[in-house]
């Protein structure tokens, strides 16, 4: 069984935030911290590590004053995309050591943590569509094959992205539905005018940072809970490419467990739209949302020191 004065750190490295966490044994959460952006591709290795740390130590801090005994650490996983390289590996060890932390960062695939937030599962699948998109297997708990993730330019298909770049082509066809309000948000949002004016689209759409089409999906979502069928149209196709590119890590006739994860799968509608796909092509299998992020890599550090780990600890780690 388990020692309860045993602890373990989980956190989860964003391209937006950090966040960590210590916790014992029977899910209390002893310490959290936050940090800007620690991708290391995106951020730069050096500014990458800083927001690290500084999450790192807030959750050191410990709460209420109380700091943290780094000695009782006895396992830990970090969730994280872009640490492939291994300057970046080197960059991280640094920090831990520089913390006095025991052992070494364990760095697992962020689509691993995504999915143990979502389940206690050690096989399934997990779907994620945020400003990208991805699908992979998971088998003993670790990656296994992968779909799409190419991100804006090569994939992504049914991401954020990908529904903003459909909701500027619609506002722009020749033939749209002037009744329908959807190409008049799409002018708002790019132009702040409601008329649709295809060369300020245009010129509009290309000045922006290409990642921030995504930003459009949050007016589709809205503008389809108004009742804009282009938009009802957007979101169903954006759920049939989802639900192919699960199929493409995942046999027919699988039954196990699938984790939905990202932003724009947190939407009711969309989150319908792939489960109902889901349950047409895979019959019999559970759906969970993915959960705490932060809290799947907590128990995956849980899960890795191999002793009993009491009922409900997965819960309580992952809680949102």
């Amino acid at each position: 069984m388990a020692d309860v004065t045993d602890l373990v750190l989980g956190m989860d490295i964003g391209g937006t935030n950090s966040r960590a966490i210590v916790a014992d044994l029977t899910g209390r959460i002893l310490g959290r911290g936050i940090g800007g952006g620690g991708n290391p591709v995106s951020r730069g290795i050096g500014p990458a590590m800083a927001e690290i740390r500084t999450a790192l130590e807030g959750a050191l801090a410990g709460l209420d004053g109380q700091p943290v005994d780094r000695t009782q650490l006895r396992g830990n996983v970090i969730g994280a995309a872009g640490f492939g390289a291994m300057p970046a590996h080197e960059a991280l060890t640094g920090v831990w050591a520089e913390l006095g932390l025991p052992g070494t960062p364990v760095v697992a695939g962020d689509v691993e943590v995504a999915f143990a937030s979502g389940t206690d599962a050690l096989n399934g699948s997990v779907l994620i569509a945020g400003t990208g998109s991805v699908a992979a297997a998971i088998v003993d708990g670790k990656q296994d094959l992968v779909a799409d993730g190419f991100g804006w330019l090569l994939g992504d298909h049914g991401s954020g992205f990908w529904v903003g770049r459909e909701a500027i082509r619609r506002a722009l066809a020749q033939r749209r539905d002037e009744g329908d309000p959807l190409g008049a948000e799409v002018a708002v949002f790019l132009t702040g005018q409601r008329h649709v004016d295809r060369n300020a689209l245009i010129a509009a759409a290309h000045a922006l940072e290409p990642v921030r089409l995504s930003e459009l999906a949050g007016v589709v979502v809205a503008a389809a809970d108004a009742g804009s069928a282009e938009a009802l149209a957007i979101l169903e196709t954006a759920a049939e490419e989802l639900s192919q590119t699960l199929a493409a890590v995942r046999d027919a006739g699988d039954q196990s467990v699938v984790g939905l994860g990202g932003g724009l799968l947190g939407t009711p509608r969309l989150h319908q739209l792939v489960v109902e796909r889901i349950a047409d092509r895979w019959p019999g299998s559970a759906v969970r949302h993915t959960g705490s992020g932060v809290g799947g890599a907590a128990w995956l550090a849980a899960r890795a020191l191999g002793v009993e780990l009491p009922d409900g600890l997965h819960a309580a780690l992952t809680r949102p």
